[in-house]
C-alpha cells in the first residue's frame, strides 16, 4: 500500500484540480466517515484507549472550546496525575511537506504497511511503533517544524477528560487523516456554541471566531510560517484561561 505515496498524492491532486480543493474534499470525506463510522476505516474509541503509533481524529477541550484535531499519536505519559498524549497535529504541517515526509515513511516500511492494510477492521491494525516521539521530533526538527508536536491532556488530575471524542483511523484512509483541515468545521461548531453562551464567555468566543476567521482567510498552503502561526494559535482557542 502507498508504494509511491508522493506519486499517488500528486495524482489525487490532479483529479481534484488543486491542493486546496483536494484538502477540502478529503476533509469532507473524513467528516462523513466520522458521522457514520464503518469500523473498517474509522471507529469511535474511548479516549483512554488511545495508543501511540495510530492516526486519530479527536475533539479536544481547549478550556471550554471544543476543537477537532487530526493527529498521529506518538507517546503517552502521566505527569503529576495528568494523563498526557504527545501527538503530531497533522493540520500544523504544510501539505507538500507531508507528502514528502510520509512518502519516505511508507517506502521505508513497505512490507509493514502492506500487511497492516490487509486487516479487515481498523481495530485489528497494528500500531506503527517506529513512528514514536523521538523519530518524529528529529524528522520535524530537521525542517524546523517541531512545534507541530502537541501535548494533549487525555484526563486531568481531577479525573476529567479533555479529549471529548476520539475516532481511530485506518491506514486505508491515511490521505484523509493526514491532509485533514478541520478549521471550517471548527468554525461552524464555535458559531453554534456561541449561541448558548452569555456574558464574557460569549464575547470571548466572538473574539476567537473573528481571529480564527482571519487565520482561515490568510491560508497559505505551503508556507511554513503560516502553519507555525496556526500551531501557536492553539492557546488563543481557549474560551477561558487556566
Amino acid at each position: 500500500m502507498y508504494k509511491d505515496f508522493e506519486g499517488y498524492m500528486y495524482g489525487v491532486i490532479g483529479l481534484h484540480g488543486t491542493i486546496t480543493k483536494m484538502i477540502k474534499d478529503l476533509t469532507d470525506k473524513l467528516v462523513m466517515l466520522r458521522q457514520k463510522p464503518n469500523l473498517t476505516e474509522i471507529m469511535e474509541i474511548e479516549p483512554n484507549k488511545l495508543v501511540p503509533g495510530r492516526f486519530y481524529l479527536i475533539q479536544y477541550n481547549f478550556n471550554g472550546n471544543y476543537i477537532w484535531c487530526p493527529i498521529l499519536a506518538l507517546e503517552y505519559k502521566v505527569v503529576k496525575n495528568n494523563h498526557i498524549l504527545y501527538a503530531v497535529n497533522l493540520e500544523y504541517l504544510p501539505p507538500k511537506f507531508k507528502i514528502a515526509l510520509f512518502d519516505k515513511i511508507f517506502k521505508a516500511s513497505k512490507n509493514f504497511f502492506d500487511k497492516v492494510s490487509q486487516s479487515k477492521f481498523v481495530r485489528e491494525e497494528q500500531p506503527i511503533k517506529f513512528l514514536n516521539f523521538e523519530f518524529m521530533y528529529k524528522s520535524l526538527k530537521q525542517n524546523k517544524m517541531e512545534w507541530a508536536i502537541t501535548a494533549y491532556t487525555i484526563k486531568d488530575f481531577q479525573g476529567k477528560y479533555k479529549i471529548k471524542k476520539s475516532y481511530l483511523c485506518s491506514i486505508k484512509i491515511a490521505p484523509e487523516i493526514i491532509f485533514a483541515d478541520m478549521k471550517r468545521h471548527n468554525t461552524k461548531n464555535m458559531i453554534e456554541m456561541q449561541k448558548s453562551l452569555a456574558g464574557q464567555e460569549q464575547i470571548r468566543m466572538s473574539q476567537i471566531i473573528e481571529e480564527y476567521g482571519k487565520l482561515i482567510e490568510s491560508y497559505q498552503e505551503d508556507s511554513i510560517e503560516y502553519h507555525k502561526k496556526l500551531a501557536l494559535f492553539r492557546d488563543k482557542l481557549k474560551l477561558f484561561q487556566d
